[in-house]
């Protein structure tokens, strides 16, 4: 039976994962100028870095369930 720790473990490994793409995904169209919804440069730059930041959020969150001492 998974214990609690092994759920939040996988729970966060996932959405880490989904970030991360999602970050990929907007450098890209960044790269290429070509924004969804009609945004501009600056609007688009700030969605990278709040991306990048949630990111950051989720790494860290799983660094504390891997380093929970039961």
């Amino acid at each position: 039976m998974i214990n609690i720790k092994e759920r939040a473990n996988n729970k966060i490994y996932s959405k880490i994962q989904m970030q991360y793409i999602e970050l990929q995904d907007l450098k890209r169209e960044l790269k290429r100028g070509v924004f969804r919804g009609g945004i501009n440069y600056d609007e688009m730059t700030g969605l990278v870095s709040g991306a990048q930041t949630e990111l950051e959020v989720l790494n860290y969150i799983y660094k504390l369930i891997e380093t929970d001492n039961d």
